[in-house]
């Protein structure tokens, strides 16, 4: 029998994938910019020679660039500011904690906490890293003083010990988690220049020692300045500079030259060639015969020169998150909203950061330092529980406010929407809503339970009863047992923008009842009747019927619609359509805005078609058009804003247009001190 074949199936062969990246192929283009490229480990790559060159070299840019000088200074004012961290202690016993944040407020001053601060961040910026060292002092009653180290100051006189021991990295020695533990600091700075040992030292314990620095890499132990990435960029600027400078100081040198156009003149054998000639201001001469004479054209600073200068600021303020127009102290490049989104985006969270890493790696430690030193003053820690258990908190200064006005709306949203409290919003301040309600009773003479119950009734526009005597929380005060809530008013006192709800003379009943049954002092029902929107004489008035013979609800009535009709009718008498020049510049700004897709919010193209189709504006239309002006003006100064200069119109020109243009700011201003007399003459 024959053997039967098998009839085998073709395989099917599956296609390898190939792929590559374009940046892992080395090529004769790209072979000698990557040259210096290595995998060394982060300790390795940041080596002290290498950190030494970059911070020396660091440091003399600082002291002879003003933009990296600026740069810093600005950092360590805004990270920092005025006062440094306030302190805010959380335990239970409101005396102890005001006893305790006044003792560390005291200390802080003497030692000039916010000072030693600033010069913390400056270093660390600069050099990458810094030092902070628990020192002690007679001045002081703590005993506690502190003492700034610059990185020159930690390091290892023996190089040869880090190589055989692989947990110690110039001065610091730390376990497999990078966990410092201990400092070798120098007696004296290595670039001393007086006659003492500069590499005598000791170590120290991490505890007695705080080290600022930033980690870029794992496993990095040392810190690098923050502007390595673009410190080459500053000397190219300074060279630009300077060789500008020359250029037109040697054409400004040569006052005029003689040149011969006669081919029978041979410049070769001319004695005089090169020779000197005074001139006498004023003169008249001839020349003679085949001379003419030529001046030499000064051509810098050339138009590139401020370009550049501006780009390559750009790209060194870029690797320190600091916005451009921070960096070059000028805004003149630059439109307010622009400057805003590139402050609140960009340079914020770098501020926050920045602090939140001081306040870990130094300022709880000072903290902790103060602690221990304030157990040896009698009573000072009397009332508190253990040291480790002392709740506190640090608040910063805040970054210099760009729109006052715009940040109080704010806060006034999120505390009547109850998405904040006074302590929040205080705190972002920098203040103590504590403090600061005890400073203001004091200044307006009421109690601090009238002041608080003040605030609480702007916010949310509800009187509130004092505390019932003998405890109880307060709660709102009512109309009398028995009577009849009125009759909601009809309208509002919208041409005035003072009421916070609708029934006007509901808050007037429960003010005057509050007032007369003893929960209210006449201060604070003077000051609720007036942010309704009465004048100090009908608020007098009601006040002094209410302590007599009572108010009735007739007369409540009449009140409130004689406020709302003589108040309205004045405002009525102010012509408030827009001007022909209004019209024209807001039918310009809305067909920009359709043509440029760009510039200007959704409430400025509102504004302009209100404008453009001539309808009557509102009175809190004009205040907010004399307010949008006021905060735009600087837009002027802008690239584009205009004609004839590259990028117009700017997104800056495009808002200032759909808001009614010039003729708007003018229009605005004058309409805005008629409404103020019609208001002044109403009341």
């Amino acid at each position: 029998m024959g053997r039967r074949s098998k009839r085998t199936q073709p395989q099917t062969r599956q296609p390898m994938v190939r792929a590559k990246f374009d940046l892992a192929q080395t090529t004769s283009e790209n072979r000698r910019h990557w040259t210096n490229a290595d995998g060394l480990a982060a300790r390795a790559a940041i080596s002290p020679a290498v950190r030494r060159v970059v911070r020396i070299r660091s440091r003399y840019e600082a002291d002879n660039n003003s933009w990296y000088a600026g740069i810093l200074r600005t950092a360590s004012n805004h990270i920092v500011g005025a006062t440094g961290p306030r302190l805010q202690v959380l335990t239970g016993d409101t005396d102890a904690n005001r006893r305790l944040e006044s003792a560390w407020r005291q200390w802080a001053n003497r030692v000039k906490l916010a000072d030693v601060l600033r010069t913390c961040v400056e270093a660390y910026w600069r050099d990458g890293e810094v030092f902070v060292m628990r020192g002690t002092s007679l001045r002081f009653p703590l005993g506690l003083d502190l003492l700034v180290l610059e990185s020159d100051q930690i390091a290892t006189p023996w190089q040869q010990s880090q190589l055989v021991d692989p947990f110690v990295d110039d001065g610091i020695r730390f376990d497999r988690a990078t966990n410092e533990l201990e400092f070798y600091v120098y007696d004296h700075h290595p670039g001393l220049n007086t006659p003492v040992s500069t590499l005598q030292g000791q170590w120290y314990a991490a505890r007695e020692v705080c080290h600022l620095y930033r980690a870029e890499r794992p496993g990095q132990t040392r810190g690098i300045p923050r502007a390595t990435p673009a410190l080459q960029t500053l000397p190219i600027m300074r060279r630009q500079e300077l060789a500008t400078l020359f250029s037109a100081e040697t054409a400004a040198n040569f006052a005029m030259y003689l040149k011969s156009n006669s081919p029978a003149i041979d410049p070769a054998d001319s004695p005089a060639d090169f020779a000197e000639i005074e001139l006498t201001r004023n003169m008249l001469t001839t020349l003679p015969a085949g001379w003419e004479i030529g001046q030499v054209e000064p051509k810098q600073p050339g138009p590139l020169y401020e370009m550049f200068q501006r780009q390559a600021l750009m790209s060194f303020c870029r690797c320190t998150n600091m916005p451009y127009t921070l960096a070059a102290g000028t805004g003149k490049d630059a439109n307010f909203s622009s400057f805003k989104g590139d402050m609140k985006n960009v340079w914020e969270p770098e501020v926050q950061v920045e602090q939140n890493r001081i306040q870990m790696d130094i300022v709880e430690r000072l903290w902790q330092w103060f602690l221990e030193s304030a157990v040896f003053v009698p009573g000072l820690l009397n009332g508190l529980p253990a040291i480790a258990d002392i709740e506190h908190r640090w608040h910063w200064p805040p970054l210099p406010e760009l729109d006052q006005v715009e940040s109080a709306q704010a806060a006034e949203i999120r505390l009547a929407a109850g998405l904040s409290t006074p302590t929040e919003e205080h705190a972002r301040r920098g203040k103590d809503w504590d403090l600061e309600s005890v400073r203001a009773a004091a200044d307006f003479g009421v109690s601090i339970e009238e002041y608080r119950r003040a605030v609480f009734s702007k916010t949310f526009g509800i009187p509130m009863a004092p505390a019932i005597p003998g405890g109880g929380p307060a709660s709102p005060s009512a109309p009398a047992t028995g009577q009849q809530p009125p009759t909601a008013a009809a309208g509002e006192y919208t041409t005035l923008g003072q009421r916070a709800f609708t029934n006007n003379q509901k808050r007037i009943r429960k003010t005057l009842d509050a007032l007369t049954v003893g929960e209210m002092s006449e201060v604070m029902a003077d000051q609720t009747l007036q942010s309704i929107g009465l004048s100090p004489e009908r608020s007098k008035a009601l006040i002094d019927d209410a302590l007599g013979n009572g108010v009735s609800d007739d007369e409540i009535e009449q009140v409130d619609a004689e406020a709302d009709f003589d108040v309205a009718a004045a405002l009525s008498d102010v012509d408030l359509k827009p001007s022909a020049g209004m019209i024209e510049e807001a039918k310009r700004g809305l067909a920009w805005r359709d043509e440029h897709n760009r510039g200007g919010t959704a409430v400025g193209v509102a504004r302009a078609r209100d404008i453009a189709n001539g309808k009557n504006l509102s009175p809190e239309t004009v205040s907010r058009m004399v307010s949008f002006f006021s905060r735009h003006e600087v837009d002027k100064k802008g690239k584009g804003f205009s004609p004839g200069e590259d990028g117009f119109p700017s997104n800056g020109r495009i808002a200032w247009a759909l808001w009614g243009g010039d003729a708007g700011k003018s229009w605005a201003q004058s309409k805005f001190e008629q409404l103020k007399n019609a208001r002044e003459v109403a009341k």
